[in-house]
């Protein structure tokens, strides 16, 4: 009986030993998971901070990493006037991340029998040239080969009204246009396939497009600070959109014509709203795992049903940007890992995608460069000579190259001389502005120069 006792005894002292390791282990990995996200908070400020201090960065980041967000920060200015800084409620324009929902919509009608990717957009838009060729699957992928809207100047034009146009007007800046090529051969970014997708959903669910996305996926996942008609929002979050923002200069630029970029752009949203439509996509709460899998599945280029699928460091990344005057989205993310990246500005920036993969990067504990200003070259007066001329933008601009004291300055017409520098031998850059110069000499051909600014690109030729 004594001897029952003891091992008895010995048994609970194990037992409470094992419970005891258990215990200090768990609080152990609790501890190292602290310090280990802490580490990761510090480097992902330390990222954003060196491309904020070129003027690349300005808004708000939330990252989320294996069930928990990590990080929500903002930088920089709301607005740069008022002095309101930016702040985890900021609202900001997605502009093209708008193509995700729009294709989420379809995928769900798709799901639900009410249209299938096969069908032809003749199925739904009777007179549309083309048509009987031209599935929703083409205009989902970017391989429809119809014609960019935005080469259209009468719609550019229209972009920087108020002013609303029906379906039939919008469908006309581009529908009678030829096609680039033969559906499902090749790819071709264009904002008009979302264009034509957003009718085909208002067809189909009897609603407006705004109405259908509401129902459908900002409602459920309790989206409650998104939505489509940036001009007319009312909300002291609202962010100020700036084609250029630093701490000596501040450029505002106008809000797009959201009634015209609709299912292709027009959505607004916040980092934490954005949050939601991540859970909601992992947790498949919109659409099924088979579903969502196909949609994420890579066609020409890489591009999915709305999405850009990408193989970084070995791992499947799901992400969209948008970028318009103004505002610049990015959305990644890796389901399977549970990490998903959110950066919005309210800056025109190319360099945000850049910023989502350098996060990504020390996520993986991958190696990656932070950014650095711009420095100037010193190139010899025979080459700076060699840019000097007139360079004819259009019938009514020249653009004047000149060399005075060493230095090159540009002058568009009669406007004020502007110093270029150098950052190599046949591109440079203005001080404390994101424009960008190059020129092209090349023998027997005219010498051309490229300018640069936000989302424009302008080519000139020397006379």
């Amino acid at each position: 009986m004594q001897r029952q006792f003891h091992i008895l005894a010995l048994g609970c002292l194990f037992s409470l030993f094992c419970s005891f390791c258990s215990t200090l282990k768990a609080q152990t990995e609790n501890h190292f998971n602290t310090i280990n996200q802490e580490k990761k908070k510090e480097e992902i400020d330390r990222i954003i901070k060196a491309f904020a201090g070129i003027n690349k960065f300005n808004g708000t980041a939330l990252i989320h990493y294996q069930n928990k967000n990590i990080f929500e920060k903002s930088y920089g200015w709301q607005d740069a006037e008022k002095k309101i800084p930016n702040q985890d409620k900021s609202i900001y324009q997605i502009a093209s991340l708008t193509k995700s929902f729009t294709a989420l919509m379809i995928v769900k009608l798709n799901e639900e029998g009410k249209l299938s990717v096969k069908d032809p957009v003749s199925k739904f838009i009777s007179d549309y040239p083309g048509g009987n060729e031209i599935t929703i699957e083409h205009l989902l992928t970017h391989t429809s080969g119809i014609y960019e809207v935005l080469q259209n100047k009468e719609y550019f034009g229209l972009l920087h009204t108020g002013k609303s146009i029906s379906k039939d007007k919008e469908l006309s800046f581009f529908k009678n246009e030829p096609l680039a090529f033969q559906p499902g051969t090749q790819f071709s970014y264009t904002n008009s396939g979302y264009i034509v997708l957003g009718i085909i959903i208002e067809k189909i669910t009897g609603l407006s497009y705004e109405d259908a996305i509401q129902k459908n996926i900002l409602t459920p996942l309790k989206m409650t600070h998104t939505g489509f008609n940036y001009m007319v929002l009312k909300s002291p979050h609202k962010t100020v959109p700036y084609s250029y923002i630093s701490n000596t200069k501040q450029e505002k630029t106008e809000v797009w014509n959201s009634t015209l970029t609709g299912p292709a752009g027009q959505i607004y949203s916040t980092v934490e709203d954005l949050y939601n439509y991540y859970v909601g996509l992992r947790d498949y709460k919109i659409v099924s795992k088979e579903a969502f899998k196909k949609a994420t599945t890579p066609y020409l280029s890489g591009y999915g049903y709305g999405w850009f699928i990408d193989d970084l460091y070995g791992k499947k990344l799901i992400n969209h940007g948008g970028n318009i005057e103004g505002s610049t989205s990015y959305f990644a993310m890796l389901p399977e890992d549970d990490i998903c990246i959110i950066l919005l500005n309210n800056i025109t920036s190319k360099k945000l995608e850049k910023v989502g993969n350098t996060i990504l990067a020390a996520l993986l504990e991958q190696p990656y460069s932070l950014p650095q200003p711009k420095k100037e070259a010193v190139l010899s007066a025979d080459i700076l000579k060699k840019y000097m001329g007139d360079y004819q933008l259009s019938e009514e601009s020249i653009i004047h190259i000149l060399y005075e004291n060493g230095q090159l300055f540009m002058q568009n017409n009669k406007d004020p001389k502007v110093r270029i520098l150098a950052e190599k031998e046949d591109t440079f850059f203005v001080q404390d502005d994101d424009s960008e110069i190059s020129f092209i000499f090349k023998e027997g051909e005219k010498g051309v120069i490229t300018i640069k600014k936000g989302l424009s690109s302008k080519t000139a030729e020397k006379l």
